[in-house]
């Protein structure tokens, strides 16, 4: 069983690797009834295939409960967020990548899974699942008397052991392919030399430059045809991705004078009720916002409290009511014990993955603390058995700790109890063997209950400012009306621009059907009040940003901006032509001579320039004493002229360049899979209903 519970374990790495798609359907009608109300309930599309919403939710729903069962605790919204990220790169991968391993006709042959689970190579998960702990030394007798007994396991653990199996299968399928392409790059030796030639090959250079800011672009007037000119030659500079820009306003729900007041209220007959209470911690338990706190605490540690003399008080002094933060507390010392400052012990843990006991676990530690009170070596006996590999190796010693630092039953067992005492507890992690070694001195610890009543706003306060927001939507839920009703700054308008998976808007608690509702609506439109915690937004769709070329009107100022540099580029360009040499240039031009040293093709940037891989690019190809024709750049233009040439030094060592060029060949290969994506049109539908 255990074997099985390291696989269980295993099994979630496994399918980052080789994807959720071998998993049956279930939970359906939850799945249709998430997607009923859509004549298109895909959500995404692979080339032309549609990804069915259905199949989509069916195997994230079995992802949830896949986690859940080996948690044991119910998913937050960040893990279903992230399981449902995962099963969309798996169904992605398993076609986009399946397509291209089957049309290569690559397979994991019996002899080869033979060869991974029981053979002289076994998978690094099988040597992990079937090695023993302590000594780490893998164990293949062990693997042949697992799957032997499979046949009598329980239906779940030979399923678990299946898909382990296909699951392993599949990651060295995807290892072969991504192998033949990295194989496929390779540096060739004149490509090698060349790049050596280009990294160590230097040019001391000269050059006059005429900077693009000694112009105001005022001064510069461009007509709509120049505009247009200038969007058709660099639309790839105006490529985006899809995005929405959101004006809200947001009308934020605080408690009211009368909700203050009635919390006091609350909170002062409270007081007379707790003081007489006999079980602190129910009354906790049932009247405050915050839980019982059950931890004793030292002078220095204890929570804060409005009475200096409250860690020596009697049992039972009561405290407040008085302000914390947004609540009104009222304390009491509910209790008063002496205890160890600090605990020296050692454990011997044998862990578990049954639910919610393992009583053959708990039954071999009864016999192992049999045979240690009769006089067995503990520490021994830990380092042969204890699961604990860390503290194992030290005969399971755990050295001295304060409270607090260990999970509550062990920390318990070891405060509580008395110096020498061998006992058994069950933790998170399994059943543990402990020996009290030995105890500091003893300190007085006070427990604190602790009534705690936020100042909360009432439903009558809630729906007062709903009716505020719905009366602003009943009088600007148009574009227009929108619009003339923020823009004397009268009402606060934030703005905020989203991508379609986004999760976030600054100042909204879990934003997401926002999100949602600007992606399946149009320009313009106005929403009703959403409600997010304690606040009701109204938001209006302001931009839409498809993904693509952004059409010219969205980007108008960036086009004229580029349409002036150019045209300032033409002027420079005509000013500065014809010179023979860069003095008379500079004067003409009211400049200077400027100069770079050991100018390289590799180079990214040059001092005095900034990046201009154009002009780099032209330094290359001159000759010593050549001057360049006028160059347009990024940021002027230049006039440039070889001052001297100092060649690459003559080596037969090209391997710092051939391995510079093998790490970029294995960066594209890493890029293989979002290359396929691209290529096959992968269209990701989710924010429509997630």
């Amino acid at each position: 069983m255990a074997v099985i519970g390291k696989i269980r374990e295993k099994s979630g790495l496994v399918m980052v690797v080789i994807g959720i798609g071998m998993i049956g359907f279930l939970f359906q009608d939850a799945a249709k009834s998430l997607f009923s109300g859509s004549n298109d309930n895909s959500v995404g599309e692979i080339g032309d295939v549609q990804v069915s919403g259905v199949e989509f939710n069916a195997k994230y729903e079995e992802g949830i409960a896949r986690w859940e069962s080996q948690n044991r605790t119910a998913a937050t919204e960040q893990i279903r967020e992230s399981v449902r990220e995962q099963v969309w790169n798996d169904i992605v991968r398993e076609r986009v990548l399946g397509s291209q391993i089957a049309e290569l006709g690559l397979t994991v042959s019996p002899q080869e899974l033979f060869d991974m689970v029981q053979g002289n190579n076994p998978h690094p998960q099988v040597k992990q699942a079937f090695s023993n702990p302590q000594t780490g030394e893998f164990s293949s007798a062990q693997v042949l008397q697992f799957l032997k007994s499979l046949e009598t396991m329980p239906v779940e653990n030979k399923n678990q052991w299946l898909l382990f199996e296909e699951g392993i299968q599949k990651e060295r399928i995807s290892s072969k392919y991504f192998n033949l392409v990295k194989k496929g790059m390779y540096a060739p030796a004149v490509l090698t030399k060349r790049t050596y030639k280009e990294q160590n090959e230097k040019r001391n250079i000269q050059f006059v430059a005429k900077r693009y800011f000694t112009v105001a672009d005022s001064s510069i007037t461009v007509t709509e045809a120049e505009k247009k000119a200038y969007y058709t030659e660099h639309k790839n500079e105006f490529k985006q991705d899809a995005s929405r820009e959101i004006e809200y306003i947001k009308y934020d729900v605080t408690p009211s004078e009368a909700d203050i007041a009635e919390t006091k209220k609350w909170i002062e007959e409270t007081f007379t009720e707790y003081k007489a209470s006999a079980n602190d911690s129910a009354y906790v338990m049932f009247n405050s916002d915050v839980p019982f706190d059950a931890n004793y605490y030292t002078e220095a540690n204890m929570p804060t409290v409005n009475d200096s003399n409250f860690f020596y008080a009697e049992v039972g002094t009561m405290v407040g009511p008085y302000e914390e933060g947004n609540a009104y507390v009222i304390a009491k010392l509910s209790n008063v014990k002496m205890v160890p400052d600090s605990v020296k012990a050692r454990h011997i843990l044998l862990k578990t993955t049954q639910q919610p006991t393992d009583t053959l676990l708990k039954a071999k530690l009864d016999s192992i603390k049999g045979v240690i009170e009769k006089g067995g070596n503990f520490a021994e006996i830990a380092k042969e058995v204890s699961e604990d590999v860390g503290s194992a190796i030290e005969g399971g010693d755990l050295g001295w700790f304060k409270e607090g630092q260990m999970v509550p039953e062990f920390n318990d067992a070891c405060f509580n109890g008395k110096k020498g005492d061998l006992t058994i507890v069950q933790t998170r992690f399994g059943f543990h063997l402990i020996e009290v070694q030995d105890q500091g001195e003893k300190v007085r610890k006070v427990q604190v209950g602790r009534i705690v009543r936020n100042i909360e706003p009432s439903n009558e306060t809630y729906d007062a400012v709903f009716a505020e927001a719905s009366a602003f939507y009943s009088e600007n839920n148009s574009s227009a009306n929108f619009t003339k009703a923020t823009e004397s700054g009268e009402i606060i308008k934030r703005v905020a621009e989203v991508k379609v998976n986004d999760k976030t808007i600054a100042g909204l608690e879990s934003p997401r059907e926002l999100i949602r509702w600007a992606f399946n609506n149009d320009k313009g439109s106005v929403s009703a009040p959403f409600q997010f915690e304690k606040s009701f937004v109204i938001a209006h769709l302001a931009e839409v940003k498809e993904e693509g070329i952004a059409p010219m009107e969205q980007v108008e100022i960036q086009v004229e901006l580029g349409a002036k540099k150019a045209k300032k580029a033409q002027q420079f360009m005509a000013e500065m032509a014809g010179a023979t040499n860069l003095q008379d240039l500079a004067a003409k031009i009211g400049g200077q001579v400027e100069k770079a040293k050991s100018v390289t093709f590799a180079n990214y940037s040059v001092p005095g320039m900034g990046q201009e891989p154009r002009i780099i690019g032209m330094v290359s190809t001159l000759q010593k004493g050549q001057m360049s024709v006028p160059l347009e750049g990024q940021t002027g233009v230049f006039v440039v002229m070889v001052e001297d040439e100092v060649p690459a030094e003559e080596t037969t060592d090209y391997s710092a360049a051939k391995l510079q060029l093998e790490q970029l060949y294995g960066n594209n290969t890493n890029r293989t899979l979002e290359s396929l994506k691209e290529k096959f049109g992968v269209k990701d539908n989710r924010h429509k209903y997630y």
